[in-house]
């Protein structure tokens, strides 16, 4: 796991390629949440508390999103969000590479765990059903409710972090992230 940089803009842009392309195939909703994953990689530095993470496979860029140490907003109750939360949001993951949600759902827990002032929750919020099923039989979210707004259903999720000491020997991070 590294932060991504302005460096990583290439490898980010291929593979929202490559996602976007499987999108389409299996004609699943496409998302503005892909420019939104460039523009913060492309930053000359890190937004401050929101960091665009990226996992590696060798020279390959297989995972790329973004993690910040603030509660969610939108579907969550005023109680939710007074909870310390580190949510992640702007995921895309390599469609050729198989199971990379539940590396991602440990690696996220065990981030987490290790940090100085660990939060509560770990929260995501999607939209597509397919992917909260897979969260949530998978990758074992807790999925915490549905909600319909403007731009439809969501499906909120939560995590409590929590160190997994091996960890670090399936993924190995990178200044912050190690």
């Amino acid at each position: 796991m590294t932060l991504l940089t302005s460096d990583h803009v290439p490898a980010v842009d291929e593979l929202i390629r490559l996602r976007m392309y499987w999108l389409l195939d299996h004609r699943l909703p496409l998302s503005g949440e892909s420019s939104n994953l460039v523009d913060l990689v492309r930053l000359p530095e890190p937004e401050p508390g929101m960091l665009p993470v990226g996992m590696w496979d060798g020279e390959t860029l297989v995972a790329a999103l973004a993690v910040q140490s603030a509660a969610p907003m939108a579907g969550w109750t005023l109680e939710e969000r007074q909870e310390s939360s580190l949510t992640v949001s702007l995921a895309h993951t390599h469609p050729e590479q198989q199971g990379l949600g539940r590396l991602l759902t440990h690696w996220l827990c065990d981030y987490a765990a290790r940090r100085p002032s660990p939060p509560a929750w770990i929260r995501c919020t999607v939209r597509v059903k397919s992917l909260a099923d897979y969260l949530e039989h998978a990758c074992g979210w807790e999925k915490v409710r549905e909600v319909t707004g403007w731009k439809g259903d969501s499906h909120l999720f939560q995590r409590a972090p929590r160190r997994d000491p091996h960890m670090r020997l399936l993924v190995r991070g990178e200044g912050e992230l190690a």
